[in-house]
């Protein structure tokens, strides 16, 4: 069923200032960054019918639940918005907002922004950030010599003894020999990333990443695990375990708050269309095309809109194969070919 009034509101232009493609980018924005997405929905006075979709900041909205019946509805839920510029304060009904929350919500009324979800993620990354810096700054990369030695000795001995070990490393052998006095012991320190597990932490703090925000690893081009066999197996993946329930979210709140309860009634749905996500190259789609035509599966019609072309007249009825019978009636061409001999 195709709404040319909800087709051109939701994807041309929603409102006079900004087309399809910003106004829903803009909206998932604030969903993510935010938790909560707000949008209200103008109608027209003369018929009902949604006129505009208007975007209100997400940072000034308040989600209230009257249960105490004050706005004439008991358990009723309100959308207040507080304009910081002019301190005015609007109230909507429910009906009049549509609500798009983060796949994280305690509630179900509020999402959780990923941020949030990510606030310890992000401390323990500056965490580890900060002690890279700190064993660059130090000089622990590569091995150190630790010398070891019974008694006290002075500062100023101690610092002559050093100058001496490292002037006699560096410009005698090569390193390859330090002689050191009797009762002395040398030890090897050895600090590398990899007994710290540096990079292994790296890898865990880029999956939770990407689990914060539904999708894979290899979105955000981590393959260390990826086991696709080509592009369209990942594509397709990505669609059932991140896509779909986005959509499933979208089409749920538009469906209930863009058509009317009698058109829900009966079974008008607004729909998402993820065939963009699968576009076949031209001979696959010839074939695939072909076989719906020639199986009773579309129109001559539904498959040129699936070409982008015009509709035909007479182009609303399905064709096939005359061979093909219905379950009932199977096996009643042998009863008439027996008849047949029979006479």
């Amino acid at each position: 069923i195709f709404d040319k009034r909800l087709d051109l509101l939701l994807n041309v232009r929603p409102n006079p200032y900004v087309t399809a493609s910003q106004f829903w980018a803009t909206t998932e924005l604030n969903k993510i960054h935010y938790g909560n997405a707000y949008i209200y929905i103008e109608t027209d006075k003369k018929t009902g019918y949604p006129k505009a979709l208007w975007q209100l900041p997400a940072r000034e909205m308040e989600v209230w639940i009257d249960n105490a019946g004050i706005l004439d509805s008991n358990d009723a839920i309100w959308y207040i918005w507080t304009d910081i510029r002019t301190s005015k304060r609007y109230y909507f009904a429910k009906e009049e907002i549509l609500h798009f929350k983060s796949q994280f919500t305690f509630d179900g009324l509020m999402g959780m922004s990923i941020k949030d979800i990510l606030k310890t993620q992000i401390n323990t990354n500056k965490h580890a950030e900060g002690f890279l810096n700190k064993f660059y700054r130090s000089g622990m990369f590569g091995s150190k010599v630790a010398v070891f030695y019974p008694g006290v000795i002075e500062k100023a001995k101690e610092h002559e003894i050093v100058r001496n070990l490292e002037s006699f490393s560096s410009r005698t052998t090569s390193g390859k020999f330090i002689p050191i006095p009797l009762g002395w012991q040398a030890q090897t320190l050895d600090m590398k990333l990899t007994d710290a597990q540096f990079f292994e932490n790296n890898k865990i703090s880029a999956l939770q990443l990407a689990a914060a925000f539904g999708i894979k690893p290899n979105v955000i081009n981590d393959y260390s695990k990826s086991s696709y066999n080509n592009s369209e197996s990942q594509q397709l993946d990505f669609y059932v375990n991140t896509l779909q329930p986005l959509f499933k979210s979208y089409e749920q709140e538009m469906t209930s708050k863009l058509l009317r309860v009698d058109e829900q009634q009966s079974g008008m749905r607004l729909c998402i269309n993820e065939k963009v996500l699968f576009k076949m190259d031209s001979k696959t789609q010839a074939e695939v095309l072909t076989s719906y035509l020639t199986n009773f599966g579309m129109t001559v019609n539904e498959v040129r809109e699936e070409l982008d072309l015009p509709y035909i007249e007479n182009g609303n009825k399905l064709l096939g194969n005359g061979n093909a019978i219905t379950l009932d009636k199977a096996g009643e061409q042998y009863k008439t070919s027996i008849k047949e001999v029979k006479e």
